[in-house]
């Protein structure tokens, strides 16, 4: 009889009884329940036991010890039951009851099995499925927070059969012509593990297949690099072989099959996600939050995430989507709106573009809005499927696009707080904190470069305000010139983004989210948004900004409070507001070179004859 308990491997062992996560106490415990679930229901003595634990370094006391954990296990997992019916004792030693428990990695050797068998009987497309069910049980490193050397030996076993799996699903899905998809899936696996001569012959055919013969000739060239390096030995046979087709373009290694999205077989669920960002870094209490509003039942959760332009709102949107997507197994949809490039997509174009992805033919789709919108619900019924829609203009070209099913769920981002938008779960994206805006500056350079000159890399970010665009943007510069110090590519973004001299293709880069969110301001906010850099000091205040802009204390506090919801500027505490010094020093060039000398100066000084009715304050003003 089953006593609802369910184990994982794949992943920090842990347990559950229905929902209830189970205490399985500190890392040597859990290594003595990993090992009895490996073996499903072998027996285990006490001397193998002590062996998994300590290895040669076993304590005088270790049985006991094993018996002690043992006791414990049997009663977190019976609950005050028959303390045999999971954990029961035969023949001097211990082993699992088979079907008292539930355990992840028996459900991954199953679903291999049936891909096997389903391949073997001509079912490529059903075998990709039930891999990339398998592979969706993992959940980082297996039998992670348990101990030992036994533990360790399995852990690596178990990677290797999880890497088995990926190489079999991927080659399944370039039999079914789907060479374009697998690209970056198939370049993270093989920075993952760069020596596997398998998924290296698979990322040669995919390239090959898509066009790019060169980069598939460059891949096998960097393998054979390495394997001479580390190892000392030439590439295997087949990895030869590939690449002498390669090379002379064999017809043989075309795609033979194709497989269009609308025309995909029943049970293969749209998953247009794109690739999770490289480099991502930090947002952990965003991503929790986002993460427990979209595992919320009984309705249809809609995240929005809001920000100025360059702060990482479609990354975050796209690492969560990828993060979740085992929740939402009936597909996931992605859709760019366009408002960043100025051409915001109409509503009724995504909804035919959605539709076609889920396998409704073109004849079959209605012209109306109205229409498409009544006929995408219906899609939507009884699925579970996450849209995600980038880059937002306004509620009127997202609300046809929202799931109405129960089960599904939407992720949003946008420029600004759509209120007319209602139901919906806000997130405002502000800078990364410095650890992490260093973290992600070293992932994309280099630790060991970012290591090495330390300081000036934390001064490299702090000159980039830890806003994530301008950070990849110095991240780019560090790679392109890999004889440059930190500290030269500092100096280099310093003079483009500080200073009045001109601007060159990387400046632009930072520039352009700065420029839009300008252009979306009024003549009078612009006015604002320039003129209130000008002053050097940290804050600003609304009497002070009254004083510089030449208005009523009350319309400047409101053109303050408009350019905090444009994310243009900061509110601080006891009514202050400040700029990223990113945003500060744009600002200021805008204002030079738009409000021109004369307002600016005029500004200036109007706002030095406040201060010099405030003593105090004046004596902490320096000036622009």
């Amino acid at each position: 009889m089953s006593t609802g308990l369910r184990f994982a491997l794949l992943g920090p062992v842990r347990g559950w009884r229905g929902e209830t996560e189970l205490d399985l106490g500190a890392p040597q415990q859990r290594a003595v329940l990993a090992l009895l679930l490996l073996r499903e229901g072998e027996t285990v003595s006490i001397d193998e036991l002590v062996d998994t634990l300590w290895g040669d370094r076993a304590p005088g006391s270790a049985r006991a010890i094993v018996r002690t954990y043992l006791s414990r296990l049997r009663r977190v997992l019976c609950s005050g039951e028959d303390e045999d019916r999971v954990i029961r004792s035969s023949g001097g030693g211990y082993a699992i009851s088979l079907g008292a428990a539930g355990v992840d990695w028996v459900s991954f050797c199953g679903l291999v099995r049936e891909a096997q068998a389903m391949r073997a009987g001509g079912n490529p497309a059903e075998a990709a499925d039930l891999l990339r069910n398998a592979l969706r049980l993992w959940r980082g490193t297996p039998l992670g927070g348990a101990r030992g050397d036994y533990i360790d030996q399995e852990r690596t076993r178990l990677a290797q059969h999880r890497v088995a799996a990926l190489e079999e699903r991927l080659a399944l899905e370039l039999e079914l012509g789907q060479h374009a998809e697998v690209n970056e899936e198939l370049a993270a696996a093989v920075s993952a593990e760069p020596m596997r001569e398998r998924l290296r012959e698979l990322q040669m055919i995919a390239l090959f297949r898509s066009g790019r013969q060169a980069e598939a000739l460059s891949a096998y060239d960097e393998v054979r690099r390495m394997l001479a390096t580390e190892l000392g030995i030439d590439p295997g046979a087949g990895l030869r072989e590939l690449h002498q087709r390669i090379l002379r373009a064999d017809p043989g290694l075309a795609a033979t099959t194709r497989c269009p999205v609308a025309a995909l077989p029943a049970g293969r669920p749209p998953a247009q996600l794109p690739a999770a960002p490289l480099g991502f870094v930090g947002r952990a209490a965003e991503l929790e939050a986002i993460e427990n509003t979209l595992r919320l039942t009984g309705g249809t959760p809609v995240v929005a995430i809001t920000g100025l332009g360059g702060m990482g709102k479609s990354a975050l949107a796209v690492q969560t989507a990828h993060a979740m997507r085992h929740r939402f197994p009936d597909g996931q949809v992605y859709a760019d709106l366009g408002t960043s490039s100025g051409r915001p997509a109409a509503p009724a174009a995504v909804l035919g573009s959605f539709l076609r992805s889920f396998g409704v033919p073109e004849e079959r789709l209605p012209t109306s809005l109205e229409e498409r919108v009544a006929l995408w619900r219906t899609v939507l019924a009884d699925r579970s499927v996450l849209i995600v829609l980038d880059d937002a203009s306004d509620a009127n070209q997202v609300r046809p696009l929202l799931p109405a099913a129960p089960g599904c769920a939407a992720i949003v981002t946008t420029w600004r707080h759509l209120i007319d938008l209602s139901g919906v779960r806000w997130f405002r994206l502000d800078a990364l904190p410095r650890g992490d805006a260093l973290e992600m500056l070293a992932r994309l350079a280099g630790h060991r470069r970012v290591l090495e000159e330390r300081p000036a890399a934390v001064e490299l970010v702090d000159l980039c305000s830890h806003q994530p665009l301008a950070v990849r943007v110095a991240a780019d510069l560090l790679q392109a010139r890999p004889h440059w110090t930190v500290r030269q590519v500092g100096r280099r973004l310093e003079d483009d983004l500080y200073r009045p001299a001109g601007a060159n293709d990387d400046y632009a880069l930072i520039e352009a989210p700065l420029l839009l969110a300008q252009s979306r301001l009024g003549p009078q906010q612009a006015t604002a948004f320039r003129l209130s850099a000008l002053p050097d000091y940290g804050e600003l205040a609304a009497d002070s900004a009254a004083a510089l802009l030449d208005l009523p204390r009350s319309q400047a506090h409101r053109l303050l409070e408009s350019l905090v919801e444009a994310h243009l500027l900061l509110a601080g505490p006891y009514g202050t507001y400040r700029y990223h010094s990113l945003v500060r020093a744009f600002a200021r060039r805008q204002a030079w070179t738009r409000e021109g000398v004369e307002r600016c100066e005029a500004a200036l000084s109007r706002l030095l004859r406040f201060h010099s009715q405030r003593p105090t304050a004046a004596a902490a003003l320096p000036m622009a």
